[in-house]
C-alpha cells in the first residue's frame, strides 16, 4: 500500500503552502511566473497583457492613414441590424465559451497526467494571441516579413539546442530549421525529402545526373572528367562509370556538394542544371519509370522501431513510398530499437543489394518515453557507409527534443537568455534525473541528418506547432522543384517553398520565439522547467513501483521495472519496502538529503517523463484457500480499461470536475512489441501463449506543480481508490458463484432426445463456456416443445459444472420473448412453462477464456458444430474469438455423400462457405444471412478432439484435409444473439461511461459518440 502523507512539515516550510518545500525556491518562483497557474493565480498578469495587446493593435490601425476616417460609423453602430448582429456574436460566444469551459479537459491542473498536454506558457499564449490579430501568412516573405524572420530565428534556436552548430567560413549557420503545423507533418516532410527529394538527389539524383551524361545528353561534356569519391575506398572515380549500386550509395554530403562542384569546375549554373535535370528527375518521369529503366531489383526502404508513431506509415503512404517500405525493427524489453536486429536487416540489405533511404531513431517514444540508442545507430551508419551501404539517420524527437535543453550547460550564443548566479547549486535541481545513457543520446543528436521536434509538446507552445531541423541546410532545397542552390541563409527567403504546407500562420513562430526568449533553451531555463517535471515523474513512478504488496488483492506493475526486480522476488519486495519508508510520503528536501533514496529515485521510471504501467488482480482459489494471480490477459485489459474510463472523459454526462485525476492509455500490440510485451506479461503474472495485445495505463508528466507539497501522494491515493473499486467489479465477474443459467431449446430428434445449447457470456467466468447437450426432457407445465426455439432457465442457482455433466438433472423454466400472446413481465421475457431435464449427455463443452481462442477468424469459412440423430440435425456456431455472435438453428441437411456412421451424433465440424473474418466486427447486418430458409453449402469434418477440449487449434482444417462429406443445409427458425454474448459490464447498474469498443482500445463507443453529438445539438438549440 502507498505510504500515507507525513504529518510533519520540514523546518522552514509553510504548512499551509502547497509548494512551500520546493527544493530550489528561486527556480520554482521563476517557473511559476511562466504559467497562468492551476488556479489561474496569474490571471491579473494575463488580463493586463491581453488588454495591452488589444490597445496596441488598435493604435496600429489608427496609425495607418488615419485621414481615411472611420468606416464603421456611430450611426451604423446604433442601427438595429448592427445591434442584432452584435447580440448574435455575444450570444454564440457566450454559449460556445460556456461549453468549452464546461467540458474541456483540465490540462492546466496538477491532477492531469494523461497525454502530452499541459497548459501553455504565458509567453507563448501572448505571442500567439498578439500575432493572430495580425494574421500573417508565413508562406511568403512579402505577406509576413517579421514573422518569417522570427520563424527562421526559431529554427536556428531549435537547431542549436539540438546540437546543430556548424557554420561556414563566414560565420553563417550551415543548419536550418522551421516550424510546421505538427510533428506528423514534420515527419511527412522528412519522408518527403528523404524519399521524394532523395529519389531526386540523395538516392536517384546520381542516376538522373548520369543519364544526362550519356552521349547526346546535355551534360555529356563532363562525363569523362567529373569524379566523385567512393565511400568504401575514398578514391575518386568517374561518376559516369559507376554502377547502379554505387550510384545509389553515395554519401549525402557527396551528393549535396555536386551542384557547387559543377559550378566551380565547369561554370554550370544552378538554373542550367535545374533545366537539364528536369527531363530526368523522378518528379518529371515518375519513380516507376526510373526504376524500370535502371532495372532496379529492389526499391529503397526505411528502418524504424516497431513502436513508431502512427505518422510514419501515414507519411510513407502519402509520399507514395508505401507503408510496406517503412520496415519495422523489433524492440527490446525496454521498448527501444534492437540494435542487433537492425544490424541483421542492414546485413541483409548489403548482401542482397537492397538500398536504404534512412534509419529513424525515436528520441522519446510517445507511448513509453523510451529513447532509442541513437549513438549506436549512428555508428552503424558510419560502419555500413564504409562497406558501401549509405543511408541517412533521422531522429524523431517530437516528444523528446526539448529535453536537450537539460544538457546545455551554458546559454546559447544567441538570444538574451537568463542567468541566475545566486541560485542554489544545481545538484539540488531535479534536472539531474536524466540518466547518463539518455544524455549520451542527446549529445548524439548533433550527428544526425535531420530531427523532428514539437514545440507544442514538451515546448509548452499552443497547438499546432511542430518543427523540423536539418544539419545541412542544403537539404531544404530538395523540397522545392529547384536544385540545391549555392547561396545559403539569404535573408528574406519565403519559407513556404521548402515545406509540405502552403499557407501557414505566423502565430506559432512568434509564440515559440517568445517562450524561447523568455525561458531560454538551456539547463537553467527550459531545462529547469523540464527538470521539475522530471522530478515529479520519478516520484510518481515510485508509487507505481511500490504501490502493491503481496498482501494486496490488486497488483500494479510499472513497465520500467524497479532495479531490484532482476535480483528476484525477495530483493524486489525489500526494495519496495525501502521506497515506501524512504521515498513515498517524504518531502522533496528530505529525499534530496537522503543520498540512498535520491540515488534510487533517479533510477526509476522511463527515459523521458512517461510512466507506462498496468494493473492485475488476485482471485481466491477455494481449492487451496489462497489468492492466486489472474492469468487472463483479457480480464487484466478490462480492469485497466475500466480504470482508464474512470479517469478520463468518456461520456457527455461526465463533467471534468467529477474526474479526480486524468490518465491516458496505450496498447502494446503483439505484432509490434512481440518479445517486449511477452516479457511484460510475464512480469504481470499473465499467460503469454495466446499472444494477445496488452492494454496499459500511461501518465505523462509535464506539470512543474506536482513537484512539491507532496501532491504526488494525493494522486497515488486517488488512483489506488479507483483501482480498488474497479477491481471489485472485475473480481466479481471472474468469481464462480451459483446463479441462474440459460439454454436454448433447439428441438427434439426422432428418438425423443432434446438438444440444448448454452447461452454464454464471453466476459463472465460463470458463463464463459460453449456447451451443447443432449437431454431427456419432461414437460411439467406449458408444452415447451411447441414453441421452439425457446429459453430454458435453471430454476435453482447453480454452476455450469453441476448441470453440464453426463447424467445431470435439473428443473428449468421455459422462457420466451414477450409478444402479443405472452405479455411482458417488464424485462422483455415471460415464463410459459416448466420442464424437467435429465439424463444429460455432453456433446461439447469448451472453455471460452481468452487464452483458449483462435489467433484469427477463419477467412474462407464459418465454423459450426453439427449434431443430432436420424434425420434431425442442429447447428451451433463455433465461438472461436470475441466479440462474436451466437448462431443456432435446427437444419435440414442434403448430403452429396453420407458421412461415416456416428460422426454427426458425437458432434461434427461444419465449414459453411462464407468468410467469418469478413463479418468482423460483428453486427446485425453481418449475420443477416443466418435467417430461416437460407440455403448454405458446407463441408463436413470429423472432430477428433475430446468433448471438453480447449483451444486454440479446434477449427476444421479446411483446405488441408479432405472433408468427410459435402452438401447443403437449410436453416429452420434461427436463434441469433450478439448483445448478451458480448455483454461487458456486469455491475448492478451498467455504466455508459464504461462502454468499450474493445478491451484493448480507448476508442469512443459509437453510442457515446452519438450522445456527444446529441448533447452538442441540444446545447445550441437552447
Amino acid at each position: 500500500m502507498s505510504a500515507p502523507n507525513p504529518s510533519s512539515t520540514p523546518s522552514g516550510a509553510q504548512s499551509n503552502g502547497a509548494y512551500a518545500d520546493t527544493v530550489s525556491p528561486d527556480l520554482h518562483q521563476m517557473v511559476s511566473a511562466w504559467f497562468l497557474g492551476p488556479q489561474a493565480e496569474n490571471l491579473d498578469m494575463l488580463k493586463n497583457l491581453f488588454a495591452q495587446a488589444a490597445d496596441m493593435h488598435q493604435k496600429s490601425r489608427l496609425a495607418y492613414y488615419p485621414e481615411d476616417g472611420a468606416f464603421i460609423t456611430e450611426a451604423i453602430r446604433e442601427s438595429a441590424a448592427f445591434k442584432i448582429a452584435s447580440k448574435d456574436i455575444q450570444d454564440i460566444f457566450t454559449r460556445v465559451t460556456a461549453l468549452l469551459y464546461k467540458y474541456s479537459i483540465p490540462f492546466f491542473s496538477q491532477r492531469y497526467a494523461g497525454h502530452m498536454s499541459f497548459e501553455m506558457s504565458l509567453p507563448s499564449i501572448l505571442g500567439w494571441v498578439t500575432t493572430v490579430l495580425c494574421n500573417p501568412n508565413n508562406v511568403a516573405f512579402e505577406a509576413s516579413p517579421l514573422t518569417t524572420l522570427i520563424e527562421l530565428e526559431v529554427g536556428e534556436q531549435l537547431c542549436r539546442m539540438l546540437g546543430y552548430t556548424e557554420e561556414d567560413d563566414k560565420g553563417k549557420p550551415l543548419y536550418w530549421g522551421h516550424i510546421a503545423c505538427d510533428g506528423t507533418v514534420a515527419n511527412l516532410e522528412s519522408v518527403w525529402f528523404v524519399f521524394l527529394a532523395s529519389t531526386r538527389n540523395l538516392k536517384y539524383y546520381p542516376l538522373s545526373l548520369r543519364d544526362a551524361m550519356k552521349p547526346g545528353g546535355d551534360l555529356h561534356f563532363i562525363a569523362s572528367t567529373f569524379t566523385v569519391p567512393l565511400p568504401t575506398t575514398g578514391r575518386d572515380v568517374l561518376l559516369s562509370e559507376l554502377g547502379l549500386w554505387q550510384l545509389l550509395n553515395l554519401p549525402s554530403k557527396t551528393i549535396l556538394d555536386i551542384p557547387e562542384r559543377l559550378h566551380q569546375q565547369y561554370g554550370i549554373t544552378s538554373k542550367y542544371l535545374d533545366d537539364v535535370l528536369y527531363h530526368y528527375i523522378v518528379q518529371t518521369r515518375g519513380k516507376q519509370a526510373v526504376e524500370t529503366e535502371w532495372q532496379m531489383p529492389h526499391s529503397p526502404t526505411y528502418f524504424i522501431a516497431a513502436t513508431k508513431h502512427y505518422s510514419w506509415p501515414k507519411s510513407a503512404a502519402i509520399a507514395g513510398l508505401g507503408a510496406e517500405y517503412m520496415h519495422d525493427v523489433p524492440v527490446d524489453e525496454h521498448a527501444r530499437i534492437d540494435i542487433q536486429e537492425l544490424r541483421k536487416n542492414l546485413d541483409d540489405c548489403l548482401a542482397h543489394k537492397k538500398p536504404v533511404f534512412a534509419v529513424v531513431a525515436i528520441i522519446g517514444s510517445t507511448e513509453e518515453g523510451s529513447v532509442d540508442p541513437l549513438d549506436k545507430i549512428l555508428d552503424l551508419r558510419d560502419e555500413y557507409e564504409s562497406k558501401g551501404l549509405c543511408f541517412l539517420v533521422h531522429a524523431d524527437a517530437a516528444w523528446g527534443g526539448y529535453f536537450a535543453s537539460m544538457i546545455r550547460k551554458e546559454r546559447p550564443a544567441k538570444g538574451p537568455y537568463h542567468s541566475f548566479p545566486d541560485e542554489p547549486p544545481r545538484e539540488f535541481v531535479p534536472s539531474v534525473t536524466l540518466r547518463q545513457s539518455t544524455v549520451d543520446q542527446f549529445h548524439a543528436l548533433a550527428r544526425t541528418d535531420s530531427i523532428t521536434i514539437d514545440p507544442h509538446k514538451a515546448g509548452y507552445i499552443p497547438y499546432p506547432a511542430g518543427g523540423l531541423c536539418y544539419r545541412d541546410g542544403r537539404l531544404k532545397s530538395l523540397l522545392t522543384w529547384s536544385a540545391p542552390y549555392i547561396v545559403q541563409g539569404a535573408s528574406g527567403e519565403s519559407i513556404g517553398i521548402y515545406g509540405v504546407e502552403g499557407s501557414k500562420p505566423g502565430a506559432p513562430a512568434v509564440a515559440t520565439y517568445m517562450h524561447h526568449e523568455i525561458v531560454g533553451l538551456y539547463e537553467k531555463g527550459h531545462g529547469a522547467l523540464l527538470g521539475e517535471a522530471s522530478w515529479s515523474c520519478r516520484r510518481i513512478s515510485a508509487h507505481w513501483g511500490a504501490m502493491s504488496t503481496e498482501a494486496d488483492q490488486f497488483i500494479v506493475v510499472p513497465f520500467n521495472p524497479l532495479p531490484a526486480e532482476a535480483d528476484g522476488p525477495d530483493a524486489l519486495e525489500q526494495q519496495k519496502q525501502f521506497i515506501r519508508t524512504r521515498i513515498l510520503g517524504m518531502q522533496n528536501d528530505v529525499i534530496i538529503q537522503d543520498t540512498k533514496a535520491r540515488d534510487l529515485l533517479f533510477q526509476l521510471g522511463s527515459d523521458l517523463n512517461i510512466n507506462a504501467f498496468a494493473c492485475n488482480f488476485r482471485l481466491f482459489d477455494k481449492g487451496t484457500g489462497k489468492y492466486v494471480v489472474n492469468q487472463d490477459v483479457e480480464e487484466a485489459n478490462y480492469l485497466n480499461n475500466s480504470i482508464f474510463h474512470r479517469l478520463s472523459i468518456t461520456a457527455p454526462g461526465v463533467l471534468p470536475e467529477t474526474i479526480p485525476m486524468f490518465l491516458s492509455s496505450t496498447t502494446f500490440a503483439y505484432k509490434d512489441y512481440r518479445d517486449c510485451v511477452q516479457h511484460y506479461k510475464k512480469r504481470m503474472g499473465l499467460e503469454t501463449e495466446s499472444r494477445q495485445d496488452l492494454f496499459l495505463l500511461r501518465n505523462v508528466v509535464m506539470s512543474p506543480f506536482q513537484t512539491a507539497g507532496n501532491f504526488v501522494q494525493k494522486l497515488a491515493d486517488t488512483f489506488q481508490k479507483v483501482l480498488v473499486e474497479e477491481m471489485e467489479h472485475v473480481v466479481a465477474r471472474n468469481t464462480i458463484t451459483p446463479q441462474t443459467h440459460s439454454f436454448i431449446l433447439q428441438g427434439v430428434d426422432g428418438n425423443g432426445r432434446a438438444y440444448l445449447t448454452y447461452c454464454p457470456y464471453f466476459y463472465n467466468a460463470n458463463s464463459r463456456f460453449q456447451v451443447i447437450l443432449s437431454v431427456a426432457l419432461e414437460d411439467v407445465l406449458g408444452g415447451a416443445t411447441n414453441i421452439l426455439p425457446c429459453y430454458l432457465n435453471t430454476e435453482e442457482d447453480t454452476t455450469v459444472d453441476n448441470v453440464c455433466r453426463d447424467g445431470a438433472a435439473f428443473g428449468a423454466s421455459v422462457v420466451q420473448h414477450a409478444d402479443d400472446m405472452f405479455p411482458s413481465d417488464g424485462k422483455g421475457n415471460v415464463m410459459v412453462g416448466r420442464v424437467k431435464v435429465s439424463d444429460v449427455k455432453v456433446i461439447k463443452m469448451r472453455r471460452l477464456d481468452s487464452r483458449y481462442r483462435e489467433l484469427a477468424f477463419p477467412k474462407v469459412f464459418v465454423p459450426l458444430y453439427l449434431y443430432g440423430s436420424g434425420d434431425t440435425y442442429f447447428i451451433d456456431h463455433m465461438l472461436v474469438r470475441a466479440p462474436n455472435a451466437q448462431l443456432s438453428a435446427q437444419v435440414k441437411i442434403r448430403f452429396d455423400t453420407l458421412p461415416p456412421a456416428g460422426t454427426v451424433e458425437k458432434g461434427a465440424l461444419l465449414a459453411v462457405d462464407r468468410s467469418e473474418a469478413a463479418m468482423q466486427p460483428v453486427d446485425d447486418a453481418s449475420v443477416a444471412w443466418f435467417k430461416e430458409g437460407a440455403e448454405l453449402a458446407f463441408q463436413l469434418y470429423d472432430d477428433p478432439h475430446p468433448v471438453d477440449a480447449a483451444g486454440p487449434g479446434l477449427l476444421p482444417r479446411v483446405g488441408s484435409v479432405r472433408p468427410l462429406a459435402t452438401g447443403t443445409l437449410t436453416l429452420g427458425k434461427p436463434f441469433v444473439d450478439i448483445t448478451r454474448l458480448n455483454k461487458q459490464d456486469f455491475t448492478e447498474h451498467p455504466r455508459a461511461s464504461h462502454r468499450m469498443v474493445s478491451f484493448t482500445s480507448r476508442e469512443a463507443h459509437p453510442d457515446t459518440k452519438l450522445e456527444w453529438r446529441n448533447a452538442l445539438n441540444s446545447a445550441f438549440e437552447k
